[in-house]
């Protein structure tokens, strides 16, 4: 996870002009021998998906707050307290983040928090979860180039290992990846410099040549970066940076460079 995302993703192809952005996005991609994707708010709709079935979650736990529902579980999605944060870095355990959250949330929200509201919340949350899994419609057109480029495509991402299976099977994905890295992997996610080189020896690729592709500007490209990998950043709400890092605002952008300078273009074949 990491701070929100643009919520509704166009679906038509968008190209930037931006030069500089250009030729920093081709310096990372330049013989690269592999691809390192974050998951949540990068290839999944993540923010979208929560929030819709907090909000579910939210009626089954206070049915009578009919007009709060939806700012509990943007809230909860939020996390202003950063209990993710502390789950990333191996501080608690996920069961433990996420009743934290839903606490902070009542707190904060003056809401009541009724005995079971925990299980409560979890036991609605989970089918609303699965049904409202989004892919990023320039997602398939990444992988695509991917394969044919002959670039293995690895994810890493801070969530378990449990949600991150739904998503990708609520997807029909879940055996699109060989190289799937949680949190669960070795007790802690990113930006410990120890999972992106976990990811990197599990794909079989030197991390000098694996770019990693994320919306997090710390967790995807920063702590990328201090592991050794490239890293190319998903900007998708446009915030911008002053970190001379290569940017992107959709995933199409990193498609257009790997079809023109890892073989013919897709439609060529």
């Amino acid at each position: 996870m990491s701070p929100p995302a643009l919520r509704d993703v166009p679906d038509g192809i968008r190209t930037r002009t931006d030069g500089a952005s250009r030729t920093l996005l081709e310096r990372e991609l330049d013989g690269a021998q592999a691809l390192l994707l974050d998951v949540d708010d990068t290839i999944v709709d993540t923010q979208g998906a929560m929030v819709e079935a907090g909000t579910v979650a939210a009626a089954a736990v206070w049915p009578e707050r009919h007009g709060e529902h939806r700012a509990v579980a943007q809230r909860y999605y939020d996390d202003p307290a950063q209990w993710f944060r502390r789950y990333a870095a191996g501080d608690v355990g996920f069961d433990a983040m996420r009743a934290g959250r839903l606490g902070e949330v009542a707190r904060a929200l003056g809401l009541d928090l009724p005995d079971g509201a925990h299980e409560r919340y979890e036991e609605a949350y989970a089918p609303a979860f699965r049904m409202a899994q989004r892919l990023f419609p320039d997602v398939p057109a990444l992988l695509a180039a991917a394969d044919q480029a002959g670039l293995p495509v690895a994810l890493l991402t801070n969530s378990a290992h449990a949600p991150t299976r739904v998503k990708l099977e609520a997807l029909g994905l879940h055996d699109r990846f060989d190289v799937v890295v949680t949190t669960d992997t070795l007790g802690f996610g990113k930006p410990d410099v120890r999972v992106y080189l976990e990811a990197c020896r599990q794909v079989g690729a030197d991390p000098g040549a694996v770019v990693c592709l994320g919306d997090s500007l710390e967790w995807d490209v920063l702590g990328a970066r201090t592991a050794g990998l490239r890293a190319v950043w998903l900007d998708r709400a446009g915030a911008g940076t002053a970190q001379p890092v290569a940017s992107v605002r959709g995933l199409d952008e990193v498609t257009a460079v790997l079809t023109t300078r890892f073989g013919r273009a897709l439609g060529d074949r």
